[in-house]
């Protein structure tokens, strides 16, 4: 289930999308995009999403790239390793495509999710009961 050893899989969910602010950023490495979802919840910090562990849903887009930019993702994330100060931490998480595929990606969580508890959640909508999040409509 895992991605080829000189490529990386990232589930995307905001300005990393393709045709958000930080996709031209890494789009040379980007060999693939399929649209998919992961659990959890997304929260709106107003010029960029976060994602926490949750109840929900949220609709992003699968990235298969280039090992190597898993370096400039790490960089826009604020995420230095296992560190303290970082701004989002990378992990594994389960990625649901819309072929019914399931597969393993990296994506980034936010590292302080009590300091953003508060913060608007973009739900688009409720599917059985859980929500939906995708910020700002897409994809």
């Amino acid at each position: 289930m895992g991605a080829p050893k000189s490529s990386s899989r990232l589930f995307v969910y905001g300005t990393l999308m393709p045709g958000q602010s930080n996709f031209s950023r890494i789009k040379p490495y980007v060999l693939a995009t399929r649209p998919g979802e992961t659990d959890g919840i997304l929260v709106d910090l107003g010029s960029f999403p976060a994602l926490l562990e949750g109840d929900g849903v949220v609709r992003g887009v699968l990235l298969e790239m280039e090992q190597a930019a898993l370096r400039i993702t790490d960089g826009i994330e604020g995420y230095h390793g296992e560190r303290e100060g970082s701004l989002y931490w990378r992990k594994e998480v389960t990625v649901r495509l819309e072929s019914g595929e399931e597969t393993v990606a990296w994506t980034y969580f936010f590292a302080r999710p009590k300091q953003i508890a508060d913060r608007p959640r973009p739900i688009v909508r409720l599917d059985e009961g859980r929500p939906v999040f995708s910020w700002r409509g897409q994809p």
